[in-house]
């Protein structure tokens, strides 16, 4: 796959400017514009970008799907996990709005003990 980076990233400019003047359809148009001409091992800002679009708007099936692919090309993508919980809670899955609180908090555990480690590479100059 060859990617022409430059028209790539103006096309994401162009939906992030888009969506900061809410204009959302747009921004979803170019967004999707942008998946289209890149690798998606990198996306999941983008797909966590359309998932507030999509929450924005009280699409929360949408939201939690983008949310979701978010996820799958970043397992510890906290901001998506954090919109999830926030879907879920709108859709009345509590349970699963817990689940993923408590998944946020093992995480930061884990990060927070590399930090509280002397001899984590964290340290390391």
């Amino acid at each position: 796959m060859e990617v022409d980076g430059k028209k790539a990233l103006t096309i994401l400019d162009k939906a992030e400017k888009s969506k900061s003047n809410g204009e959302f359809e747009t921004a979803l148009s170019f967004y999707n514009e942008y998946l289209a001409l890149v690798h998606p091992s990198f996306t999941h800002g983008v797909w966590f970008s359309m998932a507030e679009i999509y929450f924005q708007k009280k699409q929360f099936q949408h939201a939690l799907a983008h949310c979701d692919k978010a996820l799958s090309i970043m397992k510890d993508f906290i901001p998506a996990l954090e919109l999830r919980i926030k879907v879920y809670k709108e859709l009345g899955n509590t349970i699963s709005a817990q689940k993923d609180k408590a998944l946020i908090d093992q995480w930061n555990k884990i990060e927070q003990s590399k930090w509280d480690d002397p001899n984590h590479h964290y340290h390391y100059k």
